[in-house]
């Protein structure tokens, strides 16, 4: 998993690249502490278009964002999820609690 994170002056981009399962879990907590120090409290923008496969624990990621999100009243905005990462969150249901565009 790679990612970059981006303050515009209007939401924070947070973009994932490769690959979001248990082996590369570790490494998520560092990603919620920078969108937690972000000077941006607008909404989050996910940008998938490069994230090429996630499993149930990269899933379960996208709840921790879910939550701390729900906590400081922002909304969160799936963007260019595709093939598998796009069946394996809309088998999850993930559209009731992610916009995705």
């Amino acid at each position: 998993m790679q990612y970059e994170i981006k303050t515009g002056s209007d939401a924070i981009h947070l973009t994932i690249s490769g690959r979001l399962t248990f082996a590369e879990a570790i490494h998520f907590p560092q990603v919620l502490s920078e969108l937690a120090a972000s000077p941006s409290k607008g909404p989050l923008e996910i940008h998938l278009s490069q994230m090429d496969f996630i499993d149930s624990t990269g899933m379960s990621l996208f709840v921790h964002i879910y939550d701390w999100t729900q906590s400081v009243g922002a909304k969160v905005t799936i963007h260019k999820a595709s093939g598998p990462v796009y069946a394996a969150l809309d088998r999850a249901a993930f559209n009731t609690l992610f916009e995705f565009k």
